[in-house]
């Protein structure tokens, strides 16, 4: 479940499920209060008929063993106590079954239509609309984020290309024609930068331009659901309200009044107003009132080619250092003889930028070539980096490497798991139980209480880390601090 949590939002394609989802939930709800209801009847029934068998049972023993007289009389009235309160709680049973759970059998008849799929047609209806308003959005979005990235992919071939460009009228040993094929290379690509730019920017405008009728349609529907929800709140609220008056009844003693008081003076409080208000705040977050990151230009930023890793700091990425390149196929090794001297660019990095840079670099996908150096300083960089990252797992405390696969120790480091690990996805849910007390050292991390259990989310990554969800927080966690039940021997 924990994987499919679903952000805040609205406006966003898809975000309307949070609606839906609450329609569904408001179904189940009125299901839940009919089966508790239903629980409390039994007991009662039970109760009631303990009671009167007991009664029975004692009143025909006094008849039989006491005489006639001040103490038979008061102990029959006693039994009768019991006779009475027996009566008392058989009404009880009578009401939930008659009036609380007949009442919202008929509610949810009259509210719910079940389909030929065997669930609510509402809640597919809503759906339906919710859909409708969304594709013509969703289909320009979807067209302004294709243009959107290959403009993005011509800015990189052109960056490589200029590069190229300046390797050769550094190096000696390129011909003049290849030169010139470097130099007819990198003005295409520039020509192509500018036309894809304005594909861009056109899309974009025909988004915005759509942006107020996107809006008003996915308003109007969502109004339909602000309704279903205030009206089933409304009868959840009068229901429970009804019910607790049938519970008040049993018991007057001066031990309950004052927590029925307390209870009725609750029930008062959530009136309509306190609905209203509770709408209006679901609103803000999951509704029209919901803010949103509209879609705007965003300029091409050359990407950096820093493999962080999973909640690595990235802020002394500055720049981008390009060597002599070689095709893929050659498998030469880089030597003094023939490696070219090293051409440093610096790049104005954005903070959004780091670790978030397609799996090729540039240069790997528009020349079909590879850094000569790339393999090695990338794995002297993550052997470096896996003793200073900040989320290399912490040993608990008083363990101890020979104590055996209780604590396991970091899994083994692989560069390219490390480098992908900001696309992996919530692949994995298991549950777990925490093995030791663990306090999160920075805000992407999770608080670990030894004993208690853990929705384990993903796989460990290189360095060792899972994603799991506790208390209702998510976030990382060491992997060795806990234990999944599959696990257990």
């Amino acid at each position: 479940m924990a994987a499919d949590v679903l952000a805040p939002g609205f406006w966003e394609v898809g975000s309307y499920k949070h609606n839906v989802k609450r329609f569904k939930d408001g179904v189940e709800q009125l299901d839940d209060y009919s089966k508790m209801n239903r629980e409390r009847a039994e007991i009662e029934a039970k109760y009631s008929k303990m009671l009167s068998q007991h009664a029975e049972k004692w009143r025909a023993h006094v008849d039989r063993t006491v005489s006639a007289g001040s103490v038979k009389t008061v102990w029959n009235e006693l039994i009768g106590e019991a006779a009475a309160l027996s009566r008392v709680h058989n009404g009880l049973k009578d009401h939930l079954i008659e009036d609380i759970m007949n009442e919202t059998t008929i509610y949810r008849k009259n509210s719910l239509h079940t389909s030929l799929l065997k669930g609510p047609k509402e809640i597919r209806e809503i759906e339906d609309h919710f859909e409708k308003a969304q594709k013509p959005w969703k289909k320009l979005a979807d067209k302004m984020e294709d243009k959107r990235t290959k403009y993005y992919n011509v800015c990189r071939q052109e960056k490589s290309a200029l590069v190229n460009l300046q390797n050769s009228q550094t190096d000696t040993s390129v011909s003049v024609d290849a030169a010139t094929k470097f130099r007819e290379r990198h003005e295409k690509l520039k020509e192509e930068v500018q036309k894809t730019k304005i594909d861009y920017q056109k899309t974009l405008t025909n988004l915005n331009e759509y942006k107020n009728v996107y809006m008003e349609a996915m308003a109007h529907v969502f109004k339909m659901c602000q309704e279903k929800e205030m009206d089933r709140s409304q009868f959840m609220i009068g229901i429970v309200q009804k019910t607790q008056r049938y519970h008040a009844e049993l018991i007057r003693s001066s031990q309950m009044s004052g927590l029925h008081q307390q209870l009725e003076q609750s029930i008062r409080s959530s009136d309509s107003e306190a609905i209203k208000r509770d709408l209006a705040q679901w609103s803000r977050v999951n509704g029209v009132d919901a803010p949103s990151d509209w879609p705007s230009f965003v300029e091409y930023s050359p990407e950096i080619r820093n493999i962080a890793s999973r909640g690595g700091s990235t802020k002394d990425a500055g720049g981008v250092i390009l060597t002599r390149q070689i095709n893929k196929n050659e498998e030469i090794p880089a030597t003094a003889s023939n490696t070219l001297p090293s051409v440093a660019v610096n790049t104005a990095s954005s903070h959004e930028d780091v670790g978030k840079s397609s799996p090729k670099s540039s240069s790997d996908s528009d020349t079909g070539t590879f850094d000569s150096r790339k393999h090695n300083s990338t794995t002297n960089k993550y052997k470096t980096q896996s003793q200073t990252s900040s989320h290399i797992q912490p040993p608990p405390i008083g363990w101890n490497p020979s104590e055996g696969p209780d604590s396991p120790p970091l899994s083994a480091e692989t560069p390219d798991s490390a480098k992908y690990g900001d696309f992996e996805e919530y692949t994995t849910s298991k549950q777990a139980i925490v093995l030791y007390d663990y306090a999160p050292a920075e805000g992407d991390e999770i608080a670990l209480r030894k004993g208690e259990m853990i929705e384990v989310l993903t796989e460990p990554d290189s360095l060792g880390w899972c994603t799991g969800k506790a208390n209702g927080m998510v976030g990382l966690f060491p992997a060795s601090y806990v234990q999944c039940q599959a696990e257990k021997a």
